[in-house]
């Protein structure tokens, strides 16, 4: 009987043990459980400790994640009915990517909001995207939130690079965080905030207030996904409209191919203003066309990235056709190819143009200053017209000028030419006067 009631005792204190709240450890981080009900949001400060992230002039990744997850933490701890939790409370913490989902299960998450900064090879990328999970619930509801956060990033005036996921090579969710997180059934996402090695970007990270912004706008993507309210702010979310899911498909699966057509033509040619206009038509069947860049050299060079015009990622449609300049250097004959680029930063290049003119300034840009001056004088009302040819005779002033001096010359040379022959005349005059005086003395003599 007593080995039975040390038995039934035993299994009874286990079960109060597993069920009483514990503190629960992150590295060295606490946080109580929550127990009473309320919305949990755990928010990931991406990478730490060793593990710097992208470093790039003044810029270091871990730091600034901090920085934005502090401030989305303070921020949401104003809207009522919310428990924020951080993974960890400093850059200097190493963490596992693992441990940050075991975490955010301990503590009953209801989402896992990951901070990132962005870098691209070559530094050619710029703009804002949320990498969600592929797979079920996870995945729309990640789709849901990206879509609020994308607006958000819209208003602060960041480009688009839209909501998204990526697999491994065993078909799994390719980050890390999405992966562990959609095993525990957590929603999660990973927001790459803007590119820290772009000069479209790098304007809106510049500075710790800029990274309070993004916390704060992060913040206010979350309230607004889970529609909630804060006396203390002053606002209210609950009716706030996200966009609708079905509960049986699945949004944004990755796009793995290059875009299906790429091909341009030539819109115009302006000689006057040195350009060339370029339809450009191109799309993708699977994804929204993000960027396009051109080459004037058949395809060796190509210039930097360029916004796609009115490309709306999560709408999933882009204009298909547009027309562009380019502005063609003194002397090229331009051969035109252009490289259009997917969502998924995959790429087609065009058609090649050649046969185009070779470009040449107007003759007015050719002009010698004095020509310049007097097409200015012309323009300005200060001049005759120009004849109708569109030249003008060049100023005649400094001519004038020479030709007096030469004038001058010439009379000079008459001068001294007409006092020569006087004396010569002279001369001679005295030199026959002598040899008269010479024959009249032989004569008397």
């Amino acid at each position: 009987m007593k080995k039975l009631f040390y038995g039934i005792c035993l299994v009874f204190w286990g079960i109060c043990f597993a069920a009483a709240p514990r503190e629960v450890r992150a590295d060295d981080f606490y946080y109580p459980p929550d127990t009473d009900g309320e919305l949990v949001i755990v928010i990931d400060p991406g990478h730490g400790g060793s593990n710097t992230g992208a470093i790039y002039n003044d810029y270091l990744e871990k730091e600034m994640n901090m920085t934005v997850a502090e401030a989305m933490k303070e921020e949401l701890e104003k809207y009522e009915g919310v428990t924020v939790y951080l993974t960890h409370d400093s850059p200097d913490t190493d963490m596992t990517i693992q441990s940050r989902a075991d975490f955010a299960n301990s503590v009953h998450a209801d989402f896992l909001f990951c901070l990132h900064f962005n870098m691209s090879v070559e530094n050619i990328l710029f703009g804002s995207e949320v990498w969600i999970s592929a797979f079920g619930e996870e995945n729309r509801q990640g789709y849901r939130f990206g879509c609020v956060q994308m607006e958000t990033m819209a208003d602060m005036g960041l480009y688009l690079r839209g909501v998204k996921t990526k697999l491994n090579e065993r078909g799994t969710d390719y980050y890390g965080i999405l992966r562990f997180c959609e095993e525990y059934d957590i929603p999660a996402a990973l927001i790459e905030h803007c590119h820290i090695d772009h000069e479209n970007d790098a304007g809106f990270c510049d500075s710790e207030e800029d990274l309070i912004s993004f916390g704060i706008a992060d913040a206010t993507s979350a309230a607004k996904f889970f529609g909630l309210h804060s006396d203390i702010l002053g606002v209210d979310y609950s009716d706030y409209p996200t966009r609708e899911t079905d509960s049986q498909t699945l949004y944004m699966q990755a796009d793995t191919s290059d875009p299906d057509i790429c091909m341009i033509e030539t819109s115009y040619t302006d000689l006057d203003r040195s350009v060339v206009g370029i339809a450009l038509t191109a799309c993708d069947y699977d994804s929204p066309m993000l960027y396009y860049a051109y080459s004037i050299d058949g395809g060796t060079t190509y210039t930097p990235y360029l916004a796609w015009p009115d490309s709306d990622v999560c709408g999933n449609t882009t204009p298909d056709s547009f027309v562009f300049e380019i502005e063609v250097p003194e002397g090229v004959s331009p051969m035109v190819k252009v490289k259009a680029v997917n969502q998924y930063d995959r790429y087609t290049e065009s058609n090649l143009l050649d046969g185009l003119p070779v470009f040449v300034k107007p003759v007015e840009e050719l002009l010698p200053p004095e020509q310049e001056e007097t097409l200015e004088s012309v323009s300005s009302g200060n001049a005759s017209p120009l004849p109708s040819d569109g030249f003008h005779a060049p100023q005649k002033t400094e001519t004038v000028r020479e030709n007096k001096s030469f004038f001058g010359f010439l009379m000079i040379c008459f001068f001294v030419v007409c006092i020569l022959f006087m004396a010569l005349l002279i001369t001679n005059l005295i030199m026959a006067g002598k040899k008269r005086q010479k024959r009249k003395e032989r004569k008397r003599k």
